[in-house]
């Protein structure tokens, strides 16, 4: 098991209406963690599921969430249908920011989510 020196737990929440493109998670300076875990929870019923994607850049700014000329997604798009949760973690060496999007299925979504950083 890794020995990290700290550990941070973040948490949030977001009700939204409509389909587009949002921000779930900020952009986090990550240029001193090692590692980030997120867990997405979605709490509707629907079982399209919200499409879920994460961002790191290596600017010196965050510059603008999800841009293409600035931010690349990292891995593929996560799919969190219904009542379902979905855990992702990423080594961090290199990235400077690391950011959230989410695309939810229907009008009217609720996702929770958790970001735990460690260095």
């Amino acid at each position: 098991m890794a020995n990290f020196k700290s550990a941070i737990l973040t948490t949030g929440s977001y009700t939204k209406v409509g389909t587009s493109i949002v921000t779930l998670i900020a952009p986090v300076d990550v240029q001193h963690e090692d590692r980030l875990s997120f867990q997405f929870y979605n709490d509707d019923a629907d079982s399209g599921g919200d499409v879920v994607k994460v961002w790191g850049r290596l600017g010196i700014t965050s510059g603008t969430l999800a841009s293409a000329p600035e931010w690349t997604q990292i891995g593929d798009d996560i799919t969190v249908s219904g009542s379902t949760s979905v855990l992702k973690s990423i080594a961090t060496t290199g990235l400077s920011w690391c950011g959230v999007t989410v695309t939810p299925a229907t009008g009217s979504d609720n996702m929770t989510h958790q970001m735990l950083r460690q260095a």
